[in-house]
Order: structure tokens, then sequence, then C-alpha cells
């Protein structure tokens, strides 16, 4: 007899295959005649059994057609500016390319679309153009999400600065674009009429997560600021242009009204997830899935029939 753990793995392997069959038609993705695989088949008669009304396939299908549905769903809603800039049916092929190309590798869906950006540098489905700022602006988009979940510290009172080692908010995200990606989320259709590096922050606020340009000086005062160090050590190695004290003053002031500064190692005030809930065994989300009673699957399609 296989193992429990073999069996959920090749069950887990199969509900990965792409989606064919008369499930597709229910999603966005592009049409395609194909059915089912020989493997999805072969695979089907070694998993299931067939039950009163619902042959091995199509007791499978049933589990492959909700996750699939669900992955769908999830990765669209992550991306929606993406989804504008590219179109309807550049976008839906895109997403079947990369969940064929980047499987769930986590309990949840939260980083479904952790690797898009890179995906999409080096998908031909898009012209070199595309490529470069959708690439960018999938950055843009995964980066909301890290900053809607990633932990927040108690912010430094300004009189401390000079005589505590600080550091950055850890929700806040420092993004360097080669072009400025962040107007697509204002567009309506994708028109870049100009072109040239920015430099975006990031971070959670009240009202969710904010966004904003800043400039080479600051952006680089920030990274450092990241890493962690004195006041002093800030400043250590000149950047160029050497700002004004001025301008010094005005970014220190900013960022501390938007609770950017904390101490160095502080203790964490609100905690949402951790960004690295990874995963390396697929035994419990198999397993789960394997659990649903047949009857349920089988009511189900009765009633998709009937309806």
């Amino acid at each position: 007899m296989r193992p429990l753990e073999e069996t959920q793995r090749e069950f887990f392997k199969a509900l990965q295959m792409p989606l064919r069959g008369s499930s597709r038609s229910s999603t966005e993705l592009p049409a395609s005649e194909e059915g089912h695989s020989p493997e999805f088949l072969a695979k089907a008669g070694e998993l299931m059994k067939p039950g009163a009304n619902l042959s091995a396939a199509e007791r499978l299908e049933l589990y492959h057609r909700q996750y699939w549905f669900r992955l769908l769903e999830s990765v669209a809603d992550d991306f929606p500016a993406l989804r504008k800039m590219a179109g309807e049916e550049k976008f839906w092929s895109l997403i079947e390319a990369y969940l064929q190309a980047c499987p769930s590798g986590s309990y949840t869906l939260r980083h479904l679309g952790r690797s898009m950006a890179k995906f999409i540098a080096g998908w031909e489905g898009f012209d070199e153009t595309r490529r470069l700022w959708f690439c960018a602006l999938a950055e843009l988009e995964y980066g909301g999400m890290e900053v809607a979940e990633a932990a927040e510290r108690e912010p430094l009172p300004p009189e401390q600065l000079a005589s505590t080692e600080i550091e950055l908010q850890p929700h806040v995200r420092l993004i360097e674009l080669p072009v400025p990606a962040d107007l697509c989320l204002k567009w309506d259709e994708f028109a870049p009429a100009e072109a040239g590096q920015v430099y975006i922050a990031m971070w959670r606020g009240p009202q969710g997560a904010h966004m904003s340009r800043v400039e080479a000086v600051e952006f680089e005062l920030l990274r450092r600021l990241q890493q962690g160090g004195t006041l002093a050590g800030l400043f250590a190695e000149p950047v160029e242009p050497e700002p004004s004290p001025e301008e010094v003053q005005e970014w220190f002031s900013t960022w501390q009204s938007r609770g950017w500064i904390t101490a160095r190692g502080s203790a964490i005030i609100d905690l949402v997830v951790s960004a690295d809930e990874d995963w390396s065994d697929v035994s419990e989300m198999a397993s789960q899935a394997m659990a649903m009673e047949d009857q349920k699957a089988e009511r189900s399609r009765t009633l998709a029939e009937d309806g």
C-alpha cells in the first residue's frame, strides 16, 4: 500500500496540473478545446474511487477546479492595476502562465504573487516596454501587500534621536523603479508618456497603505536608516549631491510625522502576520482536500446539473 504522505503529495501534484475541460469555461482564462491530459486521467484512477454518480476523473476534477478557482481569484485580486494596464486577455494569459511556473508554496494565499515581478521580467507575452513597466508595477502592488501585513514598532520621540540607535519601521518599504510605474495606478489605460528612474517609499498608516516618491539622496539615507545605527553614523559616509541642513531637517520631520523612525530592536506593538511563513510539505493541504466528504461533492455536482 502506498504511504499516506506519498498519496497526499501525488494528489497535490494532480491539483496543480493545468485547468482543462468544462471547468475552464467558468473562468476568464483564454478558451481552449483541450481536455484533461492522459496523466491527469491516470492520476484520477490511482487516487480516486468512482462514486455512485461520479467517475474517478469527475471526482478529482471537483477538487481540481476549486483549487484553481481559488488561486485565480486570489492572484487577480492582488494585482488590480496590472490587470487594467495589461487588458483582460493578456492578464489572464499571464496569470495562467505564472501559476504554472510558480505554483502555490504556502498554506495561505497571501504570498502567491511574490514572484510576479520577476516572472513578468522574463515573460515573452509582453513586449519589452510592457515587461519593464509591468514588472515595476507588480513590484509596487505586491509591496502594498507587504506593507499591510508587516510589523510595527513604537515610534521614537524626537528628543531621543541623538541618544538612541535608530532604524526604519519594519512596515516601510523602499522600492527603486526604472520607470515611473506608480503612474499606472491612476491611469485608465497603459500610456507611458514619460520615463526615468523613480524612488518610492511605502508605509502603513491609520488609513492603510500609503506611497510617496522621494528624492534619490533621501532614498539613500532611508536605506541607511533601514540598516539601523546612530544618527551620527547615518551621515558618516557622504552622499551626493550633499543635502542642505534644511533639506535634512525637513526629511526627518516628515519621517517622524509618519512614524517611520523607531528605536533599534524595540518591542513590536503590532504584528499582522509573518511575511516569511513558508512551508515545504504539502501533506496538510492535501490531507484537508482529500478529507472532503464524497457525499458533499456528489451533491454539489448533482445540484449543478439540475440547475
